[in-house]
């Protein structure tokens, strides 16, 4: 199932190579980092306790929307026009309720060039990036949700609180390096590896294949791979080197 929105970070050309590391003998599979959903989406269902968390308040009322009102999130976004003068309206807009938030969370990152949210754009080859497509999956994200537990807490509260032997953390944290957002930069990497480093369960992680990402886990299970660039695609650089990291050794199930 394909995720909502795009966004920076999001696994979607990654998350068909992740997923074949991920343990099957898992009684949780909780997602610290969860973005877009776009691992969380690859299946229908990958243990008896899922859990998705993101700290961004906008994706998680995004997720929200859509589990307890798919039906009026519809008939909101149905609403919206796509032009540059609304986009920009909607950028200044305050006293929205949690719906429409939600709806023009959606609209600003369909229409924006790199799915920031914060300029509108298009391109010649694709035009203007249509909603209707976004609507349509609504109702397939309702039912796959439904059983989904939606958090929005640090990514530390949340592995401390979910942490079992039993449990399965994915994470894809903020990158090191690359094109990321603003406030992704005061990210502590150290402080991330120092508590994966403890827990009591099963972790995957993908991050950067940077020097710093090597070294502060090179006493885990680690796999280069590479993928093609997404999301602010640059010409002639279309390839990007990811690592697949775990504290259990990585075998293709």
């Amino acid at each position: 199932m394909d995720a909502l929105i795009a966004w920076i970070g999001g696994k979607r050309l990654l998350r068909k190579e992740i997923s074949k590391y991920v343990p099957k003998d898992i009684n949780g599979y909780i997602e610290p980092f969860g973005g877009a959903g776009w691992m969380l989406l690859f299946k229908d269902k990958w243990a008896e306790l899922e859990v998705y968390n993101d700290l961004d308040n906008r994706l998680v009322n995004m997720f929200l929307q859509v589990k307890y009102h798919p039906n009026e999130l519809e008939r909101e976004l149905d609403m919206l026009l796509s032009s540059r003068v609304l986009f920009n309206q909607i950028l200044s807009q305050p006293g929205l309720t949690e719906i429409q938030r939600a709806a023009r969370f959606i609209f600003l990152i369909c229409k924006s060039f790199g799915s920031k949210g914060d300029h509108f754009g298009t391109s010649q080859s694709r035009g203007i990036s249509s909603l209707q497509n976004r609507i349509d999956r609504i109702k397939d994200l309702h039912q796959r949700l439904d059983k989904v537990l939606i958090e929005n807490k640090s990514y530390e509260d949340l592995i401390q609180l979910y942490d079992t032997k039993d449990n399965f953390f994915y994470c894809d944290p903020p990158y090191t390096e690359g094109y990321t957002y603003d406030n992704s930069k005061s990210f502590s990497h150290e402080k991330l590896r120092d508590l994966l480093s403890n827990i009591k369960g099963r972790f995957i992680l993908s991050y950067d294949d940077s020097p710093l990402v090597r070294e502060l886990y090179k006493d885990f299970h680690m796999i280069p791979v590479v993928r093609m660039k997404g999301i602010n695609r640059k010409e002639g650089k279309s390839d990007y080197k990811e690592l697949i990291i775990a504290n259990f050794p990585l075998v293709d199930n």
